[in-house]
Parts: C-alpha cells; sequence; structure tokens
C-alpha cells in the first residue's frame, strides 16, 4: 500500500513545533533510516531560505548565523 499526501512547509512545521526534542529526535533518525533524509533536493538560493525563515519571525541573530553556515556548506560551494 502506498500512501501520498500534500503538505505544507508551514503545516509541518507547525506540527514539529509541538513535539518534544525526544519526538524529533526520534522522526529524524526514522528519516536517516529510510534515507529519506538523502532524497535528491531542488536547491534554492541563500536569500530566498532566508526570506522563508524572516516570515516566521526568527531573530536577526539566528538569520545571520544560518545564513553563514548556508553559504558554507558543502551543499552551497
Amino acid at each position: 500500500m502506498h500512501l501520498s499526501i500534500d503538505l505544507k512547509m508551514k503545516d509541518i512545521m507547525s506540527l514539529i513545533s509541538q513535539m518534544s526534542l525526544h519526538e524529533v529526535e526520534k522522526i529524524k533518525n526514522s528519516l536517516i533510516e529510510r534515507e529519506l533524509y538523502f532524497k535528491k533536493f531542488k536547491k534554492d538560493s541563500v536569500d530566498n531560505i532566508i526570506d522563508d525563515f524572516k516570515k516566521e519571525d526568527y531573530s536577526n541573530e539566528f538569520l545571520t548565523d544560518l545564513e553563514e553556515g548556508l553559504k558554507k556548506s558543502s551543499i552551497y560551494k
């Protein structure tokens, strides 16, 4: 049986934000075990990613750290 549903990122993030750290860790481990984490994704620009996080009211300090980290990451080199 195969089940497929469409979820918006904001809905997924809302659900995750209601979970405990332990539950989030279990989901992360499950994703890695199922190799879902490693599926090919469409790379977006760092600016677009930062803009998405700005819309969710993350702090300027977090946004700066995120931007610097993304620019240094192997995926963007």
